[in-house]
């Protein structure tokens, strides 16, 4: 399916291959705007607005699994850095299982979203996501085992924790997965939109009134495009994240051929290798399509992804 994975929404309905999500509704201050604006008048494709005195400190790569590698549990978030940086293309075979991963998790009982507890503590029976057919020639072959395949939930922790889990077994900063949680959902594992007014496309439990959402948890993970992780995107954290961080990886390694087809050429025709791309991609279900001031774009996305990303709003009071 050609736009696989779109994301959360509060907003309204799916248009195009993406959709309107709550990263639309995620604004960002006016002098950020202000530099995006000056950018798209000049022609030039942003990617980077940090807001003054906030650029993120590069952090080195690095049965129901816990998050138990540290004897000693701390009450402090993360630091502002993060813990774990970006694995390069390539590094898909040799990433870490469920278990290895949930040992480079840095313990703490730090917890801003109580109200997840019962999300981050639920566990997938039978988690099973239907397979590509190579035979589309949608994904690279390697898509099924190396993503689908991996896409277990199987963690439990705190939602930090849980993040951190997703980003060691993917190879990805957990900083980008903190961000992008941010953008949509505030971190409630409990969020659901992208409501849709067709009842063959809404799960159970939500198919009265219509329209009924098809998206939900910390990542905005959308129940038709990932066949067969419903209930588990709305019932487990790990879940949610866990099939954000998958995305992530095999569109970094260049597995989603069909967004060579979905996007603003004028930008580049989609590669292996731009993660920023890949995190507008799971927003819009295009490749840099549109521009940081035009709404509900993958441009947009990534601008505003970006600025959150060097603010870190996970470490200021009141989160």
């Amino acid at each position: 399916m050609c736009a696989q994975f779109r994301t959360l929404s509060n907003l309204g309905t799916v248009t195009g291959h993406g959709r309107p999500g709550r990263g639309a509704a995620r604004g960002i201050p006016g002098t950020a705007v202000a530099i995006a604006v000056l950018a798209a008048v000049a022609g030039v494709v942003l990617y980077v607005a940090w807001p003054a005195g906030t650029q993120a400190t590069p952090a080195a790569p690095g049965p129901v699994v816990t998050g138990k590698s540290s004897p000693a549990v701390s009450g402090q978030p993360p630091p502002p850095g993060g813990y774990l940086g970006l694995r390069p293309v390539g590094s898909y075979a040799s990433l870490p299982d469920d278990a290895q991963a949930a040992a480079e998790v840095h313990r703490s009982s730090w917890e801003p979203r109580p109200g997840n507890r019962r999300y981050n503590h639920t566990v997938p029976v039978h988690l099973k996501l239907r397979l590509e057919n190579p035979a589309t020639r949608a994904y690279d072959p390697r898509w099924n085992k190396y993503v689908l395949e991996r896409i277990t939930g199987n963690f439990t922790g705190t939602t930090d924790e849980i993040l951190q889990w997703a980003a060691a077994k993917w190879g990805l900063p957990d900083n980008v997965l903190r961000t992008v949680a941010y953008m949509e959902s505030d971190w409630h594992q409990g969020r659901f939109g992208d409501r849709v007014s067709n009842p063959a496309d809404c799960p159970p439990g939500f198919r009265r009134p219509l329209p009924c959402p098809v998206t939900f948890g910390i990542t905005g993970t959308r129940t038709t495009s990932w066949p067969g992780i419903f209930p588990w995107n709305h019932l487990s954290t790990a879940t949610s994240v866990d099939a954000l961080a998958g995305w992530l990886r095999g569109c970094y390694e260049g597995w989603v051929w069909w967004l060579r087809e979905h996007g603003n050429q004028s930008h580049g025709v989609y590669r292996a290798g731009h993660i920023w791309g890949c995190v507008g991609a799971w927003y819009s279900g295009n490749w840099l399509d549109g521009s940081p001031i035009v709404a509900r774009t993958g441009e947009s996305y990534i601008f505003r992804a970006q600025y959150w990303y060097g603010f870190r709003p996970w470490l200021r009071p009141g989160f």
